[in-house]
């Protein structure tokens, strides 16, 4: 799933931004749930699926700087999935490195 959605990172972040919009769009509030339209439970089940994943994602994967990514999903969940899905290969630590190399 994360591979799909690094592939195709920039039609997936359109649609993320477009679901945030539409959700603040509704003006519907998580403390009245009953009085949400289908609309707000689209989009509100879609921006949770996506933000889990790439959450999920960022717990799984060997990344540099995984506390600051983490912290940074809970601080700012409407900006750091974006930047996320576009550093994502860059944030792989390297395999080999020559300075991790020991020498006899």
């Amino acid at each position: 799933m994360t591979g799909f959605l690094v592939k195709y990172r920039v039609a997936v972040i359109i649609l993320f931004y477009l679901f945030q919009f539409t959700w603040l769009d509704t003006k519907s509030s998580l403390l009245a749930l009953e009085e949400m339209g289908l609309l707000a439970w689209l989009s509100l089940t879609f921006l949770l699926c996506f933000w889990l994943t790439l959450l999920f994602d960022m717990i799984r994967t060997p990344i540099n700087n995984k506390t600051f990514w983490l912290f940074s999903m809970l601080i700012f969940p409407w900006l750091a999935p974006a930047v996320y899905l576009f550093q994502r290969k860059k944030l792989n630590p390297l395999q080999t490195s020559a300075f991790s190399k020991k020498r006899n």
